[in-house]
């Protein structure tokens, strides 16, 4: 089952893009930057307490590489439900980091804050596509 979701594509500099899409995280609502270079689905460590309590969060036993950082610790967690529209995914998994920087940098060229990245992990596994002329994201479920 196919399912088709609206994303937001906003430029961030002359001819340069990010894609976004609006989720809601256990019924709460969210923004995730769509990224196809990320690994693993991440939530900021900051903007992660609005979806899950302390108590559901670990640390993770490796260190992780990547957003701009050459190493730091790895707190994980699972999310309940996520839901993009009409399409939703029960317990993901997700790392959750510091990811305040992109927030920053977003701020100063008048872009709304995210709650975390939307990595090759889902993407893969629902056999994303990415549709840039009607800047849509389908995901499918078997």
């Amino acid at each position: 089952m196919k399912h088709k979701i609206k994303l937001d594509l906003q430029e961030i500099d002359h001819k340069n893009f990010h894609l976004f899409v609006q989720a809601k995280v256990n019924g709460v609502a969210c923004r995730l930057l769509l990224d196809t270079g990320a690994s693993k689905t991440v939530f900021d460590v900051e903007r992660i307490k609005q979806f899950v309590t302390d108590d559901e969060i670990t640390l993770h036993e490796s260190q992780s590489v990547g957003l701009g950082v050459t190493e730091m610790e790895t707190h994980v967690t699972t999310l309940k439900k996520v839901a993009f529209g009409e399409f939703k995914i029960k317990k993901i998994g997700v790392a959750i980091l510091p990811i305040g920087h992109v927030n920053t940098s977003y701020a100063k060229i008048g872009l709304a804050p995210i709650d975390g990245v939307l990595g090759s992990d889902v993407l893969k596994k629902y056999k994303a596509v990415i549709d840039f002329e009607k800047v849509s994201l389908t995901l499918k479920k078997k």
